[in-house]
């Protein structure tokens, strides 16, 4: 989040389009507090996931410091506009690949809810701003790549509680079958054993 923040608003800022660069400073600053967030509750476990993030995130700020400051600035803009394409399909695609744990155990457990929900709301947005009002592919076709993604994520998000409440109510059904069933049983037993 962090680093598509930062590309983004490093976009915003080569192309002028001040909304982007704004509302992704924004992204930075909510994007650094939830890493925050995540490192201070993650396990021991996931250190060498923590560094490798701090990495990636070190890489491409850097990296695009470069580009900025060494390419003509319409040459750095598509440069950093095909990357910020790239991440954000990366980011917002990523909770798909739970997808086949989500198959297997027709479980959605995997997917997380509020970022989907998140990701739906921002993609959706993006993708009317940039195709209607900046007319701009680099705004919108990562925008609509990420609004399928968010869609497929709800759908299989409803899809495995709807497969839950079915399963639910076939367990109910075996139960209380099962106890009549049970229930005539001991009657009859009763009645022959009188």
């Amino acid at each position: 989040m962090i680093a598509n923040g930062f590309v983004w608003a490093l976009y915003g800022h080569l192309a002028h389009l001040p909304n982007v660069k704004y509302a992704n400073m924004v992204g930075i600053m909510l994007g650094s507090y939830y890493f925050k967030e995540w490192t201070a509750a993650a396990a021991a476990s996931v250190s060498g996931a923590i560094i490798y993030h701090k990495l990636a995130i070190t890489w491409i700020v850097l990296m695009n410091f470069f580009v900025a400051a060494r390419f003509p600035r319409k040459t750095a803009t598509e440069i950093v506009g095909k990357e910020g394409v790239f991440v954000f399909v990366l980011l917002f695609a990523s909770p798909l690949s739970a997808l086949k744990e989500v198959i297997a155990n027709k479980s959605a457990a995997a997917i997380p809810l509020p970022f989907t929900v998140a990701s739906t709301i921002n993609c959706s947005l993006w993708s009317v701003v940039g195709l209607l009002l900046m007319n701009d592919f680099n705004i919108y076709f990562p925008s609509i790549l990420g609004l399928l993604c968010a869609m497929i994520q709800l759908f299989l998000k409803g899809r495995c509680m709807q497969s839950l409440k079915e399963d639910k109510v076939n367990r109910d059904k075996l139960t209380s079958s099962h106890s009549s069933w049970t229930e005539e049983a001991d009657a009859m037993m009763r009645t022959y054993c009188a």
